[in-house]
């Protein structure tokens, strides 16, 4: 009896066991990557068949963000934790679903479930395959997602402390602003800590820089002069010896003559050499006084990093500009007119016959030569030329007295005179030319007009005038006369 209920089981055995199944061999162990294909899988138990599978899709997820290699932490930017979420979404929508294309070069290759007899539980296995191609670039951008905002404090700073070390120190504080930015801009661990410490680096390298310019520089020059090729030089205190800062960029600040005759500015950059020195040239302005150029640490580049910061990094952006603009340093030059040493010769005439009456020429005359003699210019009263003769220095040098070497002429024209109301308003024009007398060159040529205001015609007009000599072209040539 007992013989046959022992064949009996083993029959039933025999039979359930060929009944069930196979085991795949990818459950007992992850296929090794081929020349295509990287294989990832995931299993779990549950008491039911789809919490078991869901529990298996999160360990085959968490297998393949641990190939990955990147995870969210305190470091982790909004963007690379969004692109994490995501991609994590669309690895579990795929295997669900059991969709492909979803993501490039991902799918479900096999699932495998299995309830035990005894237990009731359901173990579930998902077999996924990933085209090692697009695995490999997915995980270079992830983890270039989850590097990048740590990189962009820790690689500037580096770079930094690498350009201050080799004396570059301009470049250092360039880098340490580019990590105050990087730290004020993210949601970084410890980033106030962290901008503060670039911020301070970069204030401790720019309180030690100094430009300097040698002695000797300021230059005087004629009217129509060059001005000589200045030196300047960026310099730092370490260790009580003083170096040159090279590849630092320096702006030069110089005044130029406008189109209307007054006196503007203009700009140009260089940049200092490996021994921290700079050569430059500048041009002159053609007219007589005291000038200066103005050398300065040009900042801009740093500075522009720091726009975007938050309001609390304003002490520490304050702080290192403060310390970038004191960088400056001044050449003085002085352009100086020889005209006043040069005996000249002074005429006026009325350009316009019909108005001879009109025109006090003689007032013209001392309003014009007042300020010039104050100057120490050296006039001398000339006879006109015959029909003016501004086109003809023969006749110039027969109107000059002898030991003239220029000759000044003026033509006047009266414009107009009208009332208003109590008063009279007169316009009143003139032609003014300085010639050379040994060459016949034309050295200064000009037309200009003045007005005027009286409670007569006369007073109008000699208001005009005085405006015109004294002021119009007095000025003009004590500054431009060569």
């Amino acid at each position: 009896m007992k013989r046959y209920f022992w064949l009996a089981l083993v029959a039933a055995l025999a039979s359930s066991c060929a009944s069930a199944p196979p085991v795949p061999e990818w459950v007992r162990k992850t296929p090794e990557p081929d020349a295509q294909y990287t294989y990832f899988t995931g299993s779990a138990s549950a008491g039911d068949s789809a919490t078991a599978l869901n529990d298996a899709t999160s360990s085959l997820i968490a297998g393949i963000m641990q190939y990955m290699g990147v995870s969210i932490s305190v470091t982790s930017s909004a963007e690379a934790r969004a692109s994490l979420d995501d991609y994590q979404a669309q690895i579990t929508q795929t295997v669900r679903t059991e969709s492909t294309g979803r993501l490039a070069g991902f799918e479900v290759a096999e699932k495998y479930i299995r309830r035990d007899p005894k237990t009731g539980q359901y173990t579930a296995h998902v077999l996924a395959r990933y085209a090692t191609k697009e695995l490999l670039k997915e995980k270079a951008r992830l983890e270039s997602l989850f590097l990048e905002r740590i990189d962009a404090v820790a690689i500037p700073e580096e770079k930094g402390d690498a350009a201050a070390s080799e004396g570059r120190l301009f470049d250092a504080i360039r880098s340490y602003a580019e990590a105050m930015s990087a730290a004020g801009g993210s949601d970084i661990e410890n980033a106030r800590i962290k901008l503060e410490r670039n911020a301070k680096k970069a204030s401790a390298l720019a309180a030690t820089l100094r430009l300097t310019v040698p002695p000797g520089q300021d230059a005087s020059i004629a009217v129509g002069g060059r001005l000589p090729p200045f030196l300047v030089r960026l310099v730092t205190n370490r260790g009580g010896a003083e170096e040159g800062v090279p590849g630092a960029p320096l702006t030069i600040t110089y005044p130029r003559r406008l189109a209307s005759g007054r006196v503007g500015t203009g700009t140009a950059q260089t940049f200092t050499d490996k021994d921290g020195t700079a050569a430059f040239e500048v041009p002159a302005i053609d007219m007589a006084g005291n000038y200066r150029v103005i050398l300065q640490l040009d900042s801009v580049s740093a500075s522009d990093l720091l726009t975007s910061l938050p309001s609390w990094a304003l002490p520490y952006i304050d702080a290192l500009e403060n310390d970038l603009s004191g960088i400056v340093s001044y050449i003085n030059y002085r352009v100086i007119s020889a005209a006043k040493g040069i005996p000249t010769a002074v005429a006026v005439y009325n350009r316009n016959p019909t108005n001879a009456g009109s025109l006090d020429l003689e007032l013209f005359a001392n309003s014009l030569k007042g300020p010039l003699i104050q100057e120490g210019f050296v006039l001398l009263d000339a006879k006109v030329p015959e029909a003016g003769g501004a086109s003809d220095i023969a006749q110039l040098r027969a109107a000059a007295p002898p030991q003239a070497q220029r000759f000044l002429l003026t033509a006047l024209d009266l414009g107009s005179v009208a009332r208003d109301g109590a008063y009279f308003v007169a316009a009143v024009s003139g032609s003014t030319g300085v010639f050379d007398l040994a060459s016949g060159n034309t050295l200064y040529s000009a037309s200009k007009s003045a007005q005027g205001i009286g409670l007569s015609e006369a007073e109008a007009i000699a208001g005009a005038l005085r405006t015109l000599g004294g002021q119009s072209f007095a000025q003009e040539l004590m500054a431009v006369l060569p």
